[in-house]
């Protein structure tokens, strides 16, 4: 333990595994004195990364041991992750909505300091590193500017132990080798412990011990002079390459890409020199913060800065605003026009026998009463039918022929033929007088003949249903022009509504399913990548590093998230009650929080899919593809009773069928929370909300 404790970091038998077949780490031994610049020298592949992520508690080794600052990387109290480590990833992994100033404030805030004293860090480190405008985005920033804000971001809070993963790729030499001097003033004045990794091997020359690192190995371990004296060679380089070759023959160094660093060294001295006022005045408060011992920075205070991150990024991020705003309105707008109560622009065939196209009778002077003999007369009755009629439910079209009509129909001119027969009138007359013995060929000549194109189903039902609802009513008016009761004209059977109306028609019945699959489907539109493209970033990781929670991230995006859910379901309510003047007969409060669940469970299947996806194609594909089957098994374009009743479960166990059938029983019905089917809808929804929040927890740990 006298050992772990005197190093800042000591590594003991660490091996790590992506795939069964060959280790990443295979039995790495490392140790990192404190107070020192360690150099860590290796190709890209070799497991460098890999071993700055276990260092810093992000990833966990499969076998052995890691201590760093004296305890265990995520245990209580050892402060790693936290704010006692600084860590610059390889890549930028930073957010590019973030300005300098917003980059150097969310890692100061995570760290645990103060708005006043980022600011003051920012002016020194803004010199230092000749940082650009303090407002300029990070995304509209040059490679090695993003560079040197990310080294910024991870030097802001001063921290005990640095680790650096390539820091000066693609920076100028000057502002290399002013990097390098000031590494090594914070490790000699402030015990400040540097770990660096580089593939400018010579420029490791200024590290205190140096790290050879090969196939997830450590060839060798010590000091520049060290390493020159034993393998007799003049440069670090040759070392290096005696060292690879031992091992295996195939690596070349790359000195050529270090030149002239000896040349410009007078220039970077005075450029240091420049910087010493900053850094004397920085150095006192460095200490103050190093005194308070900020191991642990108060939950609340990391979560403030994802909050505002994330605020950030969603109001920077302007196509996704136009998306997030636009896009329920163009569904919904799609839905208006698409699903209405009546058909448009279409006709229907008339074979008139008996009267032809009735242009010589109106149809107003076809019944009379014979007071005489007590009988209701008719004459070309057919036309008060046609007239009557109009082309309210479809464009009347007349034909010579029912066979010429049926044509038309076969070719998609018609949706149907209406035919009067050519005795139509008296034989209706005769059905009417002989009710108690009516003769067969009344009953067939006095019906009216309608054939549907029956291949366009729902135009066919729509037809049938209009047609003879129509008649019902001219009937009943014949009937009474007859001084007949209008109930004679009636079927014995009469339809009416318990719950709505019976005029509402069949997009009433698909509203609500529409409603619940479209909040579920936008939560999850947005939802779907944000976790994905965090961790492509890297702003994900690096969080981490500084003591970042996963489960902080991921309820710090569905609290920013839930904001939109809230628009969302504000705006479809808008636009389904008041707009379109659908009647609410329950609480709009109930309306409101049913919704809601059905929204935050399609963001949490977003998250799900975020979670488990690698990148964003195929978060797009699982997204799109339960797109389809939600909609035909939810229920919400045919009854949940329609659907064969071996995998009836199925449909009820879809996200949105029962919040669908809930907020049907809600709008139409009256119904509340004691009512079943809204209670059913609420359960559902929350239990997809409970199962895939722990999912997603448990495959955040996964990928530790």
């Amino acid at each position: 333990m006298v050992q772990q404790n005197s190093n800042a970091v000591t590594v003991r038998n660490a091996v790590k595994y992506y795939t069964s077949e060959k280790p990443i780490l295979d039995e790495l031994n490392m140790t990192v004195p404190r107070g020192s610049i360690y150099g860590l020298l290796g190709a890209s592949g070799c497991g460098k990364t890999t071993l700055l992520s276990c260092i810093v508690g992000v990833k966990n080794i499969d076998s052995g041991d890691i201590w760093v600052l004296g305890g265990k990387p995520g245990r209580p109290g050892s402060g790693i992750p936290g704010p006692r480590v600084g860590y610059m990833p390889q890549e930028i992994s930073l957010v590019g909505e973030f300005t300098v100033t917003g980059a150097l404030y969310y890692f100061g805030r995570i760290n645990g300091l103060e708005d006043e004293e980022i600011e003051t860090r920012q002016k020194f480190l803004s010199e230092l590193l000749q940082l650009p405008p303090a407002n300029r985005l990070i995304k509209n920033m040059s490679g090695g500017q993003q560079r040197r804000v990310s080294f910024a971001a991870a030097m802001i809070h001063s921290p005990e132990f640095l680790i650096l993963d390539e820091p000066t790729v693609g920076l100028d030499p000057i502002l290399s080798n002013n990097i390098w001097l000031y590494l090594t003033k914070i490790t000699q004045e402030e015990g400040i412990t540097v770990l660096i990794t580089t593939h400018y091997i010579q420029e490791a020359k200024d590290s205190n011990v140096i790290g050879l690192m090969r196939c997830g190995k450590l060839l060798a371990e010590s000091s520049p002079a060290e390493l020159l004296e034993q393998f007799h060679c003049s440069s670090l380089e040759e070392a290096f390459l005696g060292l690879c070759q031992a091992q295996d023959s195939t690596m070349l160094a790359n000195a050529s890409e270090v030149q002239g660093i000896q040349d410009i060294k007078i220039e970077e001295d005075q450029n240091v020199h420049q910087n010493e006022d900053s850094y004397k005045r920085m150095k006192g408060q460095i200490a103050e913060f190093r005194a308070r011992s900020i191991y642990n920075v108060s939950a609340s205070r990391r979560f403030k800065a994802l909050m505002i991150k994330n605020g950030v990024q969603f109001f920077r991020f302007y196509s996704g605003i136009v998306f997030a705003l636009l896009f329920p309105l163009a569904q919904v707008g799609s839905f208006f026009g698409g699903v209405t109560d009546d058909l448009k622009d279409v006709s229907i065939g008339i074979v008139n026998e008996e009267a032809g196209n009735c242009k010589n009778n109106i149809g107003n002077n076809s019944i009379w009463y014979d007071q005489e003999n007590f009988i209701c007369r008719f004459s070309n009755l057919s036309c008060r039918f046609i007239h009557e009629y109009g082309d309210s439910i479809a464009e009347q079209k007349y034909y010579d022929s029912v066979s010429a009509a049926s044509e038309a129909t076969r070719n998609g001119d018609l949706v149907g033929v209406m035919h009067f027969n050519h005795n139509f009138s008296e034989a209706l007359q005769n059905r009417i007088q002989d009710f108690s013995n009516p003769d067969l060929n009344n009953i067939l000549y006095g019906t009216i003949n309608v054939y549907l194109d029956m291949g366009d189903m729902q135009i066919g039902l729509y037809m049938e249903k209009k047609l003879y609802e129509r008649f019902t009513e001219i009937f009943e008016n014949v009937m009474k022009d007859c001084e007949y009761s209008p109930r004679v004209g009636s079927l014995p059977l009469r339809f009416d509504a318990v719950y709505s109306s019976m005029d509402d028609g069949y997009k009433y019945f698909v509203a609500p399913g529409f409603i619940m699959i479209l909040l579920f489907f936008l939560a999850t539109t947005i939802s779907a990548t944000l976790i994905i493209t965090d961790r492509a970033e890297g702003v994900w990781d690096r969080s981490l590093v500084q003591g970042v929670k996963n489960s902080e991230i991921l309820v710090a995006h569905i609290l920013t998230q839930t904001t939109l859910i809230i628009i969302h379901v504000t705006m479809i309510m808008t636009l389904f009650f008041p707009i379109w003047d659908v009647e609410c007969k329950g609480s709009y409060f109930d309306v409101f929080l049913l919704m809601f669940l059905d929204g935050f469970a399609g963001l949490m299947y977003g998250f799900f899919i975020s979670v488990t996806c690698k990148n964003h194609t195929m978060a797009n594909y699982a997204s799109a593809g339960s797109f389809f089957p939600l909609i035909v098994m939810s229920a919400s374009i045919w009854p949940a009773e329609g659907i064969e009743s071996e995998i009836r479960w199925l449909s009820y166990s879809m996200p949105t069928t029962w919040p669908a059938i809930g907020l049907r029983a809600i709008i139409f019905k009256g119904y509340s929370f004691d009512d079943d089917e809204v209670i059913f809808g609420m359960l559902v929804s929350i239990a997809y909300i409970s199962i895939l929040f722990i999912i997603i927890l448990f495959a955040l740990r996964s990928k530790s």
